[in-house]
Formats: structure tokens, C-alpha cells, sequence
């Protein structure tokens, strides 16, 4: 929105912005001044929430946000219905028991009579009762229903109270609640402010200690529950060590990898003995081996001895003469020699047969004991070695039951402490909130600010009429100002016309006389102006349109061809809205239109009827000679005449299809220095598109108090695109204040 139409427009609803405010301020002046004095009476409550002076059970350091919270808490706990009821049972057992009560009961707007003696003494021992087991009233049970009627007559209900003169509320950032209370009793006022900080202590008190008193049982139960679970646990590792007979596995274990260490040592003697016992044998065998190659040899001493003899035999039998044989002999009984001799030192000192045969068992029986020993050792080193295996899984066992004793023990520790630490609280619950100042009666009534509460009610209303006016002028989407109208349409203006009232308009004497009014005067003025911009074009042929009905077009048309007329322009109106011939029926023109389309053939401005054939008119034509009669209507305007129209339904396209529309305006243009023609609205009709061909320029009408809509946004990209033949828009019924911005 333009600032300086919204100005504009505060300023043309300048009475009511003043007279409204001033109003208001006249109004709360007179009901402040005469409104009831009030007394207020102020208390203070330390809360301990931002302090060290309670009893510190816990190292908690300070948060702030923490403490906001607590603040809200405790706040909301001191309004609540419950806290604002005690303080009410106070107020009503006062006036009850009081023979200066602070009010007299006005029992014209509840539903039950005066209190009787009896039933006052009833209500000293309901409210007393109340009071002691803190309990709110009930609407649902009659005698409570009652009760209230009674706290209603004394105004004294805590809804009252609470909303209409009780403020509760922290003192800035300090550690403080104040609580005030305003009446029109000074008396009553203390009383109030005192009653709720005793009560309200009371009942904080009251309610921390059942949430410490549930808290503590509760931690009690754990503390127990915490017990049971570990000697539970205690128990099962006692029983797991005795169901496996030992008391330390690890040291067990330690053994056990002693003992198989030592098998280790013996098994490694064992085979080395082994081995040593196999080599033995071994060697046994080689001596009985080498002991049979000896009896072979013996055997060859035999040979010898025989080959002796018989050589010896055939040596005597030849004379012993034959040295060759002698030879012989004498090489076979050295060799004998020989082999005699080395068997007589083998046999020296090799054992017999029968000491090896004894030898080879002894050693072959040491064997079998040592391989024995070593399957000993063997079967040994495996239960030794199955043992730590199962000392070490048996230590994994054990190892998880201890770490569960373990934890369950660090559970209960921290159980106890907890249970400690809330049963320590529990005794201290609720005591570092305290009463720091009693409400004093006040000794004079509180000041009214009438002045400041005067100014400030004639500037709330202003404020608010101004933006009421602001939010009605925003939501007003009218085109309104030339201005507006450029920014949602950007079409050129050719002229704007002010709004007047057509009712009271006579164009002769508008532009005949001095008119005193002013807005008759802008509008002549405003036409001239639209009308200049008529004679600089050069255009005979003008088409006037809308966007949609009811723009203005008809009356602009008639206000400019009656403004062309006064400077001697002839001025020619074709009626070619043929749905809405309104120029036809206002100008009282015969509808001629289609006749001259159908019937005939325009001469000179006249239209010939069944005219004989090769007759023209002559320059001196007679109307209603021969056959011819004008298609042309004159008007009560000189100088401006009309073809009017029927209505109907039939678009310009389908109407002139086949004639020379065209040729008939060049003729009518000899005649007529202007022609203007008035097409359908463009939202709702195609004839304005179809009759844009046979006019030079086209010119469309808007209203200022009418709406850009889609469908007229389609229409005005339409015009945009007419470039050349578009003419400029008319903005027409625009409020003259506008147009002075």
C-alpha cells in the first residue's frame, strides 16, 4: 500500500480516528474516577532456592535455569486452587466467628437464605475441617455446593480471589515471592497475605514431606531388595567353591602346573632312557651278529686243514719231490697260521652267545618297563593338564559370581546412601521457605492513575481504529488511484474521471453554467482532458471496451461524443454491443444496424431500400423520397447521432460475415469526423476481438472501485499485445480525494 494514500485515507476518517479516542479517554476517566478505593497490602516469602543458608545435604552447584524452574514451580503451587482455598476457609471462618467481620454477606446472588445460628456453627465445623485436611470444595456434593454459596456471598470463592485481586510474582531476579492483594478493606488486605503465606507454607510443607516420606519408603524398599540380591550372590560363590572342593583355585591351579612341569622333566628322562635302551639292543644284536661271522671263519680253518692234508697226501704219494705242492703246503699252513691266530685272539675277547642272549633280554625287559613308565607319565601329564583346564573354566565361574557380588555390593552402597541422604532430607523438607515480611494494613488507598490510565486508553483506541483502518485498506483489492491502477494493470492511462452521481448529471448545463459543485467541476474539467487527448490522435474509428460489465463504458461514451460536439465535432455512435445495446435504449435509436447489412446499401449517410434497379440518390437527396430513408438516428445532442442495435445473441463475426462493414464506415467517415463504437465486455465476450479489425484505436474503461481479477488479467495481457491500436485506458469513478494525492 502507497503511504501517501494510506495517509490520505486517515485523514478523510480524521473524526473518527479523534472523536473515538477522546471518547474512550472521556470514558475511563470518569469510571476510574468514580471506581472504589482499593487498599493493597504486600508480603514476602524466602524461597532458599538462590541462598546458602538452608541445610546443604549435597554439593549441587547453582543453575540457573534449574532454579527459574523451581521458581515457576513454587509460584503456580502458591496460586493453585488448593493454596487460594485455604486462604479463603481463613477469610470465611473470620467473618463467621468475628463480630467484625471484614464483609456482610449478600446472599441476593446465590441460591440459599441467611445462615441460621445452627448452620453458621455447620459451616465453622465444615470449613474448620477443610482447613485441617486441606481439601478443596466439590461441586458435585450438596453440602460442598452449599459452601460455596456461602463463599460466594462473602465474595470470597478463590476464583475471585485469584483472578480479579491477587498477584503473585517473583521479585525481579532475587530470591524472593511477593504477594499482593488489593480490597477495600486495608484489614482485609493483610489478612489475605498473611493467611495465604501461613497456609501456603504449611501445605508446601505438608506435600514435600509425603514426596520425601514415599521417596524414603521406596529408597527403604531398594535398600532391602539390594541386601537380599547380594547375599544371594554371596551364597552362590560359597557354594560353587564347596560343590568343587577348594577353597582357591588359583592356588590350586599353581599346583597342578608344578606337578606337570616336573611329568615334563620325567617324561623327557624317560624317552632319553628309552632311546638309550634301543641303542643297547641295537648294539647286542651287532655283538650276536659278529659272534655267528665268527663260526664262519672256523669253518674255513677246516677248509684249510683239508686242502692241507690232501695236497700233503698227493705231496708224500709223489716222493715229496714236488716243490710246487711243497710251495703250496708250506703258503696253506702259514695262512692256517694266520687264521688261527686271529681266531684265537677274536675269541679272546668276545663274550659268548649265551652272555648276549642273557645281555639282550635284561636290556629288552628295561625297555618294556621304561616305555610302560613313560605311558605313565603320559596319562598323568593329561589329567594334570584337563585339571587346569578345569580350574581355569571353574576360575572363569567363580571369577563372574565375584564381579556380580562385586557390583551388587557397589548397588547396595550406593542405595544406602541414597536412602540416607533422602531420610536426612525428609527432615528438613519445606523449611527453608519462610515468611520475610507481613502485609501492614495500608493507610491510604492505593492511587488511581487516572491521567496516565485516561492517556493510555485514548491511545490504545486510536492505535487500534488506525489499524483497523490499515487492515481494512489492505484487504480492499479496488483498483482505487491512477497510481494503483498502473502498478496492477501497466497499461497506459489516457485519462481518469472522477465519481459523481449520474443521477443529478445534465450535461448541457454542466458545460453551459457555472456549477458550484466541486466535484461536477472536476469531472468537466477531467473530460476536457480526455477529450484533448481524442483530438491529438489521428484516428477517426474508436472502439470503447471493457474487461467486464458495468465499467462505465456507456456513460463514458456519451459524456465524450456530447464533449466532441461542443467544439463542433460530428460525432457518430454505432451501437455494437449486441448483448447489452444500453446505448441503443438510453439514446431512444431506432435498432437500423442490421438492415443496412441486409437490406440494402449506404449512399451518402442514407440508406437505400429496395431502390430500383440503377437508381442512385442524388446529391440533394430528400428523406423519405423514393424509397430512401435515413440509418442514421439523430440524438438530443447536436452533432451526435447513433445507429443503434437489437440484442441478441449472435457474435459481430457471425453478424457482419459476408457484408462490407468496412466500406459502410469508410462512407459514414466522410460524413463524421469521429466514429465510436462500444464492444461487449472482454470477460465474459469475444466481440470486442472480433470488432478490433474495423477501428482504429480501442480504448477500454475501468472502474476504480473494481477488482484486478484472473480473468481480467487475461484481458489486459490481451490489450498489452494490441501495441499501436491501443489507445489508453480510462480509469473511471475514481474517489476525487484520490486524485488529489
Amino acid at each position: 500500500m502507497d503511504l501517501n494514500y494510506f495517509i490520505s485515507v486517515l485523514k478523510r476518517r480524521l473524526w473518527i480516528i479523534i472523536i473515538i479516542p477522546i471518547l474512550a479517554a472521556v470514558t475511563a476517566f470518569y469510571v476510574v474516577r468514580n471506581a472504589p478505593k482499593t487498599y493493597r497490602s504486600n508480603a514476602q516469602l524466602a524461597t532458599g532456592l538462590t541462598t546458602d543458608e538452608a541445610v546443604k545435604l549435597t554439593d549441587d552447584r547453582y543453575n540457573a535455569g534449574q532454579t527459574n524452574q523451581n521458581f515457576y514451580n513454587l509460584i503456580e503451587r502458591l496460586s493453585s486452587e488448593l493454596t487460594i482455598s485455604l486462604a479463603s476457609y481463613n477469610l470465611i471462618l473470620h467473618d463467621l466467628k468475628s463480630d467484625n467481620p471484614f464483609r456482610t454477606p449478600d446472599y441476593t446472588k446465590v441460591e440459599i437464605d441467611p445462615l441460621t445460628p445452627e448452620e453458621k456453627e455447620e459451616a465453622i465445623k465444615f470449613f474448620e475441617n477443610k482447613l485441617d485436611s486441606m481439601k478443596v470444595l466439590s461441586t458435585y456434593k450438596p453440602m460442598d455446593h452449599k459452601m460455596l454459596d456461602v463463599l460466594r456471598a462473602y465474595d470470597y470463592q478463590p476464583y475471585a480471589l485469584r483472578e480479579n485481586r491477587l498477584i503473585i510474582y517473583r521479585l525481579n531476579n532475587t530470591d524472593y515471592i511477593s504477594i499482593d492483594f488489593y480490597s477495600e478493606d486495608p484489614q482485609l488486605s493483610a489478612f489475605v497475605v498473611n493467611t495465604l503465606s501461613r497456609e501456603f507454607i504449611r501445605y508446601n510443607k505438608s506435600i514435600i514431606q509425603s514426596i520425601s516420606d514415599e521417596s524414603v519408603e521406596f529408597l527403604a524398599q531398594l535398600v532391602k531388595d539390594k541386601k537380599e540380591n547380594l547375599d544371594q550372590l554371596k551364597q552362590n560363590v560359597e557354594q560353587f567353591k564347596k560343590s568343587n572342593e577348594v577353597s582357591d583355585f588359583q592356588l590350586e591351579s599353581d599346583l597342578k602346573i608344578t606337578q606337570l612341569n616336573e611329568y615334563e622333566v620325567k617324561r623327557q628322562e624317560e624317552e632319553e632312557n628309552i632311546q638309550a635302551l634301543q641303542l643297547s639292543i641295537r648294539s647286542v644284536n651287532g655283538q650276536i651278529s659278529r659272534l655267528e661271522n665268527t663260526v664262519i671263519d672256523n669253518s674255513k680253518v677246516l677248509e684249510l686243514r683239508n686242502r692241507i692234508r690232501q695236497l700233503n697226501a698227493i705231496y708224500i704219494d709223489g716222493g715229496s719231490q714236488d716243490k710246487e705242492i711243497e710251495k703250496t703246503l708250506n703258503d696253506l699252513r702259514t695262512e692256517l697260521q694266520i687264521e688261527m691266530n686271529r681266531i684265537a685272539s677274536v675269541n679272546q675277547d668276545m663274550p659268548t652267545r649265551e652272555d648276549l642272549e642273557a645281555k639282550k633280554d635284561e636290556l629288552e625287559l628295561a625297555l618294556e618297563v621304561a616305555r610302560s613308565n613313560l605311558r605313565s607319565i603320559n596319562n598323568r601329564i593329561a589329567n594334570l593338564k584337563s585339571d587346569v583346564t578345569g580350574y581355569t573354566s571353574k576360575e572363569s565361574n567363580l571369577s563372574v559370581l565375584e564381579q556380580e557380588v562385586e557390583n551388587a555390593t557397589l548397588e547396595y552402597t550406593d542405595a544406602v546412601n541414597k536412602y540416607n541422604e533422602f531420610k536426612n532430607q525428609s527432615l528438613i523438607s519445606g523449611a527453608y521457605i519462610r515468611q520475610t515480611k507481613e502485609g501492614q494494613p495500608a493507610v491510604e488507598p492505593e492511587s488511581s492513575n487516572t491521567v496516565i490510565i485516561t492517556l493510555a486508553a485514548g491511545a490504545a483506541v486510536f492505535v487500534l481504529i488506525a489499524s483497523i483502518i490499515f487492515i481494512l485498506e489492505l484487504l480492499d483489492f479496488r483498483i482505487k488511484t491512477p497510481a494503483q491502477f498502473a502498478k496492477m494493470t501497466k497499461l497506459p492511462l489516457a485519462g481518469t474521471v472522477n465519481k459523481i452521481d449520474t443521477k443529478k448529471l445534465k450535461l448541457k448545463e454542466l458545460f453551459s453554467v457555472d456549477n458550484h459543485d466541486d466535484e461536477f467541476t472536476m469531472f468537466k474539467q477531467l473530460l476536457r482532458k480526455i477529450r484533448f487527448e481524442f483530438e491529438s490522435l489521428d484516428a477517426k474509428t474508436i472502439l470503447v471496451t471493457s474487461t467486464k460489465v458495468s465499467e462505465g463504458k456507456t456513460f463514458m461514451i456519451l459524456c465524450l461524443a456530447y464533449s466532441l460536439s461542443l467544439i463542433n465535432k460530428k460525432i457518430l455512435i454505432i451501437d455494437t454491443n449486441f448483448k447489452n445495446n444500453s446505448l441503443t435504449q438510453l439514446l431512444v435509436a431506432k435498432p437500423n444496424f442490421e438492415r443496412v447489412l441486409k437490406e440494402g446499401r449506404v449512399v451518402n449517410g442514407k440508406l437505400l431500400l429496395n431502390p430500383a434497379k440503377g437508381d442512385e440518390p442524388s446529391d440533394d437527396f430528400v428523406e423519405e423520397e423514393q424509397g430512401y430513408e435515413s440509418i442514421v438516428s439523430a440524438t438530443a445532442h447536436k452533432n451526435v447521432d447513433i445507429i443503434g442495435s437489437h440484442r441478441g445473441t449472435d457474435s459481430p463475426s457471425e453478424i457482419l460475415s459476408g457484408r462490407n462493414f468496412k466500406g459502410m464506415l469508410e462512407s459514414l467517415k466522410q460524413d463524421y469526423d469521429y466514429i465510436i463504437m462500444e464492444g461487449a465486455s472482454m470477460n465474459e465476450y469475444p466481440d470486442t476481438k472480433e470488432l478490433i479489425g474495423y477501428a482504429d484505436l480501442v480504448m477500454p474503461v475501468f472502474s476504480a472501485e473494481s477488482q484486478i481479477r484472473h480473468t481480467d488479467k487475461e484481458s489486459i495481457q490481451y490489450l498489452r499485445s494490441l501495441n499501436g491500436k491501443l489507445m489508453g485506458a480510462i480509469l473511471n469513478m475514481v474517489d476525487s480525494k484520490n486524485l488529489k494525492l
